[in-house]
């Protein structure tokens, strides 16, 4: 049986047990960023050294510090007036959101519709984690809640990264039918790539357990960033932002939104905050 003849499931999931595959690579410097937050030790001028010594990063964090998303009332200019305007955490979060957006962008012109889309709803996943977390009670969690959001579907650029590859080496026929890309997308892979992808790139085990359970049933109601995230991506199909479409859904009704305490009220004012960053995800 030729390659043409199997399924692109079955492709996949040979590419992955053959171990020929290029997952994505992140950027260092914005993992080591992380890391280095854990420790009681660490200055703000470690954090500037870091950033500055990778030029590309340096200048991409100030281009989003400056965006209308971060925008304050003077520009920021250096790495330094980041740190001190915006603190240390947030700035580790804004290169982890510059090489989460660079991996999302590194694509031919036939898969850029996917990506955009996927890299929408990671931005937008990533701000509406964040307001829950503030608006619940878990303001300490707000950062972590953040990076929760931006990274959860990782998995889905892998899936994405191996159908491309597949393509490229014409194991596949370059006119893929969209229901198809998305029901690989969808498809529990997703979840299981994101995982492998979050334990090689050394993310903390908060990040590792959200990225492999978001979709798990029953959902584990002790952890606040599954609910967030959860919560979030249905509020995200809900207004069409992603792969996926369903006005229908009943926000106030899901176990989410019910064990978080969440009104109709504070539900209608998370529908707008994503729909308003869905508009400004591009501006990122």
């Amino acid at each position: 049986m030729t390659a043409r003849d199997q399924s692109l499931h079955d492709l996949i999931v040979q590419t992955i047990a053959s171990r020929e595959i290029s997952l994505p690579v992140f950027n260092p410097v914005a993992l080591r960023l992380q890391r280095i937050l854990h420790s009681d030790a660490t200055q703000i001028a470690d954090i500037e050294t870091m950033i500055v010594e990778d030029q590309a990063l340096a200048s991409q964090i100030l281009r989003v510090a400056n965006a209308a998303f971060y925008k304050g009332l003077q520009q920021i200019t250096t790495i330094r007036k980041a740190i001190i305007r915006l603190g240390v955490q947030q700035v580790a979060n804004l290169a982890m959101v510059v090489a989460q957006q660079q991996m999302y962008q590194k694509t031919g012109d036939a898969f850029l519709g996917y990506r955009e889309k996927l890299w929408r709803h990671a931005f937008v996943s990533a701000v509406g984690c964040k307001w829950l977390a503030e608006r619940c009670g878990y303001r300490s969690e707000a950062e972590t809640a953040f990076l929760a959001g931006l990274l959860h579907n990782i998995g889905q650029l892998a899936l994405l990264k191996i159908i491309e590859d597949l393509r490229a080496a014409n194991a596949i026929g370059a006119n893929l039918p969209e229901t198809l890309i998305v029901e690989i997308l969808d498809s529990d892979m997703h979840t299981q790539q994101g995982h492998a992808l979050a334990k090689k790139w050394n993310l903390p085990d908060e990040y590792c357990a959200v990225v492999r359970d978001h979709h798990q049933e029953p959902c584990d109601a002790n952890n606040i960033l599954l609910l967030f995230v959860r919560l979030v991506d249905q509020t995200c199909e809900k207004i069409g932002v992603g792969l996926h479409g369903d006005p229908h859904i009943a926000l106030a009704a899901t176990p989410e939104a019910q064990s978080l305490g969440l009104s109709e009220v504070a539900l209608a004012e998370l529908e707008i905050l994503l729909e308003d960053n869905a508009a400004m995800a591009s501006q990122v």
